[in-house]
């Protein structure tokens, strides 16, 4: 019976300590363009390598004081958070000048499932389907306010060229709240800020109801209904295909995800 080598136990001493050094920038150009901190299980899907061999390279980050990490964050778990030092950041020469450090003890748990849905959207959208200029909400709410009124949770650009706006829903709106919302994005694509919105969410179904309830938004004082090409600017999608396909052993560059109509 024959056995096969994993392609890491081929590799010489020089090309083992080149993937360690690549997979480490890669985690940090990650964390430097605004998603300040991170988890263990998303570090091993972005660098697309297990948690045990991940942990050991976050480890050494902390360590070196490049990465800080909270055992704290959420309430009566063992869930730790990774995020970028003011060290860490100095050293990555990619950093974005807007994003902040990880500081220990200041992350709302509330929040921390939306924020961990909208790294694997981002991690599974770029090494599938070749999204690039990611733009996480973090930095679009620091740098603009004035030329955004809605803020998407990010902005991303599709390998056509096309700009466009990403929103994980977690929990359905209301009718009035997505009428705000819709009517938000509408005005910000007529400005050319971007071509598309992509929602994400755990529960298409109710969010396709409430979406298609929504018939009339006002824009600059007049009510204006939803044509059929205003529609056809929001793509839907359900946000578990994306994590039924993230297991261990499945490689997220695998499969393009289907992104029509």
């Amino acid at each position: 019976m024959s056995t096969k080598l994993h392609p890491a136990l081929k590799m010489t001493y020089t090309e083992k300590i080149e993937r360690a050094a690549h997979k480490r920038a890669v985690l940090l150009d990650f964390l430097a363009s605004g998603e300040v901190f991170t988890t263990v299980a998303m570090a091993a899907e972005l660098l697309q390598i297990s948690e045990q061999t991940v942990q050991p390279m976050l480890k050494r980050l902390v360590a070196e004081q490049i990465l800080r990490v909270d055992t704290k964050a959420v309430p009566f778990s063992k869930l730790k958070l990774y995020g970028i030092t003011v060290h860490g950041l100095a050293l990555t020469e990619s950093a974005d000048p807007k994003c902040n450090e990880f500081r220990v003890g200041r992350t709302n748990s509330k929040f921390l499932d939306h924020h961990l849905d909208c790294q694997l959207v981002r991690i599974v959208m770029q090494q599938r389907n070749g999204w690039t200029n990611w733009v996480p909400d973090k930095l679009l709410k620091m740098e603009n306010s004035k030329r955004l009124n809605t803020i998407p949770d990010g902005l991303a650009t599709m390998p056509d060229g096309c700009r466009v706006a990403v929103e994980i829903e977690r929990n359905i709106k209301s009718k009035p709240r997505m009428t705000d919302m819709v009517a938000g994005h509408i005005h910000q694509m007529v400005k050319g800020h971007y071509s598309k919105v992509y929602f994400f969410t755990p529960h298409l179904a109710a969010l396709k109801r409430v979406f298609k309830s929504v018939e009339v938004i006002k824009m600059d004082g007049f009510f204006v209904k939803i044509s059929a090409y205003h529609r056809s600017r929001f793509i839907l999608m359900d946000i578990r295909m994306l994590k039924n396909t993230v297991k261990p052993g499945n490689s997220v560059s695998n499969v393009i995800i289907d992104l029509s109509l």
